[in-house]
């Protein structure tokens, strides 16, 4: 067998994306694997290339088992259940309540993979040679854990991560089925849906299956004799792994494998399915299934369902009934027990408007909770009711109670916390910590009086890294330490209270709890790791202080990690100077492997765009030579990406082999002129190197010769567009604090103000096209995040951000567009920035009195004529404020667009209120102004013929900030202006000239009168 350390360098790419976005990441690992990866890629090469398969079975190479929670239960005495009616406020009472008898809590386990890293590279390979050809005989109603596979569905080596994305997935498989039942209740059909799932499906799995050649053949699998050793050798790697565990069965949980094998067991399930049931929808993501059929013979129990699919051909011979089960038992999963519990089955009898009812409630639900997803973050107003948006009290229903009587519990429900855990996180990225510390101690507060309790940990245990390294980016130091020791608390009280017990197993190794305990306090540690910040705040390193000489701080490390970091020094003494350097150095390391809290990525992007707060120093980053790791044109466009972001002597590892690797849109604003033809090799290869898939020339933005017009493919063309025109105030204070370079006052009352209007936008049904903001209306730190959930209802967004701070004292002044770009096959944007040329005379002065600066655009910025748009079919101009008094520019501009966008900030609403009408007329087009919400007259301005017509909206005043939508006739206006002479309906008549300036592309076929 002939495998090349390239090959395994392709497979530890995506194995590392797979382990990075896994539940349990080994980072620590990862970046000791990755410290010395040639030398462990050349000695797993030699393995696997060599006669000898003894090595497979190695406990070493297998790696280990550990638990992660799943349920604590109280035992089930007579005395709780006569007190079925107390009902306990606090989690510690309910707790002292539930050990007071003499039989213990059960708290149970699920045993999951710690694989070795070479296990990973290995099971990756065989993905790529091996299981590919499994995935390909799934039909395409195997919804999850498919393969990422290129145009021409082959699988995609160069893509980064081994499956596609979940998401997309996910809500294909649920929405279809959604949509088969309305669509047959519509046509008046009786429905019935059938929703299941296996139990302990990967605990019961064998995979001898996959050695099986009756089953290779059913599968369509012709292996060769290298594809057949190297299927071999994983295949009895999992089986060893498997008998090291005490289950003595199954697949390894967390190896990202074992969802191959797990998606392929089921194939003739799915074959029978389709052939002999012939549903109106039938869907599977990996062990749950949806089925929808038509219920031609009336059917009204579960029994009866599974009869008739028992009566079907081939039926009995692949499904068996069980008291309290259905088994699936085809002769090639021998040893293994595919069963589908009865009380997990949901049989639904759907007919008439009833069913139509359900359906649509459960419709209104998923959007529901999808639009909350979808929105920007919203934290409470006050910090005294963090806990009370966190908890909400409930009836055993999980209905929420109205009153005393009704209320069974005070709970902290999974989804709910997700979604507020997301908003903390939004908020420690995009703010200053000293800006919302507040809430964020109210937060861990919370989280220590009801996540870190044993019960409520055992469901919400996956979400503490993620606040441990909230709490450590934020420099939280002391809260930190409160926090770490709250767990030590609980690890002790669920060792002393409670009984230990495996799910799907029914013996418990002495080892257990520690193989629960060790790899907590590791990720624990890894998190501490992967988010401390580079450079401590004065703040930061009091508080360091306080946390290293508190009490028990560094006891929960305590032998523990020794062998792989040694935290516990790193904890002790914050006057021995080494141990911050040393934080620092294994920081650095992790952020050069892209394994840190903040991406390897942000030291690429301009820094105006993404914090700071979390890079370290260029001369801390680690360098590698990448010639001859991956394939030459992968190297050249890492080589090349390397270049642009000023990497000369080498590149970071992390970003050959990234974890989150620069997206499109990131490339268009690190690449040197990106929309120039000539630079799309470049670019093309910097794509292909991080994503996997090459561009296409015809359809990526590019400027024309003159670099006058820039032509954006989006969509079809479009007769109309809705504009969101915003009534934004930015404070003079948040100006007079941009210009000094100082923090904002008003920061996070401006960051809850603009998340309020985005979300406020994104939930209407009028489906606006473009946002527009005022002048220096957002920090630039912002703008991406907002630009993206803009981008998932397809709006664009044109704003004006703050200075942009150059050396020399010199400040830009820019207005910054994120549109919509479905060029590549699936939806994207592209980042489009413009200088204001000169600054207005009020805000020179300002600029010099306040700070000695200078306000100049940015050399590749400075241009004669306006700069022109074309966003798929609509054409348009941008300008800031006094630009639109240059009567140069609007000449310039005179039958070349359909629209302006002018972003304002302007007291002076009298003059340019003359100009916006008589720009209307002169450049005849329509005049987008959008003004500080301090001096108002926001509108959108038509050429119209009647007089009431010409302001489609205007707006000003107000206590608050809103935005309010108008449709512009882009079509209309075209056909008026095609004419050679202008019609008498309409719109005013075009300005004198006006038919030798009018652009050609813009010419429709006139209207007849």
């Amino acid at each position: 067998m002939n495998v090349s350390t390239t090959d395994l360098a392709i497979a530890w790419r995506k194995a590392k994306v797979d382990l990075y976005y896994s539940t349990n990441p080994q980072l620590f690992g990862m970046a000791d694997y990755e410290d010395n990866l040639v030398e462990n890629l050349e000695c797993l090469c030699d393995r696997i290339n060599s006669d000898d398969e003894g090595w497979v079975v190695d406990p070493d190479f297998l790696g280990a088992w550990i638990l992660v929670p799943k349920s604590i239960n109280p035992a089930d005495d007579k005395e709780s259940k006569a007190d079925s009616g107390l009902i306990f406020a606090s989690p510690d009472d309910e707790w002292t309540r539930m050990v007071e008898g003499d039989d213990k809590p059960t708290a149970e386990f699920r045993l999951m993979a710690r694989c070795s890293i070479d296990l990973h590279v290995l099971s990756t390979y065989w993905m790529l040679k091996v299981g590919d050809k499994f995935d390909n005989a799934l039909s395409d109603n195997v919804y999850g854990s498919r393969l990422r596979r290129n145009r021409h569905n082959k699988i995609n080596e160069q893509a980064l991560g081994s499956f596609k994305p979940y998401l997309k997935p996910f809500r294909d498989w649920r929405d279809g089925g959604i949509k088969a039942m309305k669509s047959a209740l519509a046509d008046k059909k009786k429905v019935l849906a059938l929703t299941a799932d296996v139990s302990s499906f990967y605990h019961e799995l064998n995979p001898d299956f996959m050695l099986d050649d009756d089953f290779q053949k059913l599968a369509g699998v012709d292996l060769k004799a290298p594809e057949e050793k190297l299927h071999r050798l994983f295949i009895t790697a999992v089986k060893a792994w498997a008998q090291s565990t005490p289950l003595k069965k199954g697949l390894p949980v967390g190896l990202p494998a074992s969802a191959v094998i797990a998606n392929a067991a089921l194939l003739r399930m799915d074959q029978f399915i389709e052939q002999q049931v012939v549903p109106l929808y039938y869907g599977r993501y990996v062990d749950d299934m949806m089925l929808v059929m038509e219920n031609t013979s009336g059917i009204k129990s579960t029994e009866k369902f599974w009869e008739w699919i028992f009566s079907r051909d081939g039926g009995k011979d692949l499904f068996k009934n069980e008291q309290r089960s259905i088994l699936f038992c085809p002769p090639y999963l021998k040893g293994s027990r595919v069963a589908f519990e009865n009380d997990k089955n949901k049989l639904f009898v759907l007919s008439g408007e009833s069913g139509a009812a359900l359906i649509n409630a459960i419709s209104e639900q998923i959007n529901h909770r999808a639009s909350e997803w979808r929105s920007l973050p919203n934290l409470p107003e006050s910090p005294g009711t963090v806990a009370t948006d966190l908890l909400k009290a409930t009836n055993h229903a999980g209905e929420q109670a109205d009153n005393l009587r009704k209320t069974d519990a005070l709970t902290l429900h999974r989804a709910g916390f997700a979604l507020n855990l997301r908003d903390y996180e939004a908020y420690e990225r995009d703010l200053p910590p000293d800006a919302w510390k507040q809430h964020r101690y109210a937060f861990y507060r919370a989280v220590m009086d009801h996540l870190l309790t044993p019960v409520k940990f055992f469901e919400l245990s996956q979400y503490l890294p993620r606040i441990i390294r909230m709490a450590t980016a934020c420099q939280d130091f002391e809260r930190l330490g409160e926090l770490l020791r709250a767990l030590e608390a609980l690890v002790a009280k669920v060792e002393q209270h409670c009984e230990i017990t495996i799910k799907s197993g029914t013996s418990v190794p002495d080892e257990a709890f520690e193989c629960w305990k060790t790899p907590l306090y590791e990720s624990i540690a890894e998190s501490f790791v992967s988010a401390w910040p580079p450079k401590l705040s004065r703040e930061g390193k009091i508080a360091w202080e306080k946390f290293e000489s508190s009490s028990g701080a560094g006891t929960i490390y305590e032998s523990h990690l020794t062998a792989t970091l040694d935290l516990r020094s790193f904890l002790q003494g914050y006057l021995d100077t080494s141990r911050i350097q040393n934080l620092n150095k294994e920081h650095s390391r992790l952020f050069s492997y892209d394994l840190a809290h903040t991406p390897l990525r942000f030291i690429g992007l301009p820094k105006e765009m993404v914090t700071q707060r979390g890079v370290p120093a260029r001369s801390k980053i680690m360098l590698i030579d990448p010639s001859g790791l991956l394939l030459d044109e992968v190297i050249a466009g890492i080589r090349k990406l390397g270049d642009w972001i000023k990497f000369q002597k080498g590149v970071p590892s992390g970003l050959v082999f990234s974890t989150r690797p620069f997206s499109l849109n990131e490339l268009y604003l690190v690449a040197p002129d990106p929309f120039n033809p000539t630079q799309w090799e470049q670019l093309n290869d910097a794509i292909y190197a991080l994503r996997g898939f090459e561009l296409t020339d015809h359809k990526m933005p590019q400027w024309d010769r003159p670099k006058r017009l820039l032509r954006i493919p989006d969509g079809e063309k479009r007769a109309k567009q809705t504009i969101a025109v915003s009534s934004w105030e930015t404070k003079d204070s948040s100006f007079v604090a941009a210009v000094m370079r100082q923090p904002d006052p008003d920061v996070r009352k401006r960051f809850e103000r603009i998340n309020r209007l985005i979300n406020e936008l994104i939930s209407r049904p009028d489906g606006a096209g473009y946002l527009i903001l005022p002048e220096l209306a957002l920090p630039p730190q912002w703008f991406m995040r907002i630009a993206e959930k803009l981008k998932g209802r397809g709006i664009s967004l044109i704003t004006g951000v703050e200075y942009l701070h150059a050396p020399k004292k010199k400040v830009r002044n820019q207005i910054w567009a994120s549109l919509t770009h479905d060029g590549l096959g699936f939806p994207s944007l592209m980042i489009y920035r413009q200088d204001k040329q000169f600054p207005a005379l009020h805000e020179e002065q300002e600029l010099f009195r306040l700070a000695g600066l200078e306000m100049v655009p940015a050399q590749g910025q400075q241009w004669n004529k306006p700069p022109i748009i074309q966003h798929g079919d609509f054409r348009f101009a941008l300008m800031i404020c006094s630009e639109l008094t240059n009567i140069r520019y609007r000449a310039d501009l005179r039958g070349e667009i359909d629209a302006l966008f002018v972003a304002e900030w302007n007291p002076d609403t009298d003059t340019f209120n003359a100009l916006v009408e008589s720009a209307a007329l002169d450049i005849h087009a329509y005049i987008i102004q959008c003004n500080n919400r301090q001096f108002g007259d926001s509108r959108i301005r038509a050429p119209y013929k009647d007089r009431w017509k010409r302001d489609l909206l205007r707006v000003r005043g107000g206590n608050h900030d809103y935005c309010i939508t108008g449709e512009i006739d882009i079509l209309a206006l075209r056909q008026f202006q095609s004419s050679h002479r202008s019609p008498s309906k309409g719109f005013k008549p075009v300005p004198d000239g006006f038919n030798n300036d009018m652009a050609h592309d813009r010419k429709e076929l006139p209207k007849g009168e």
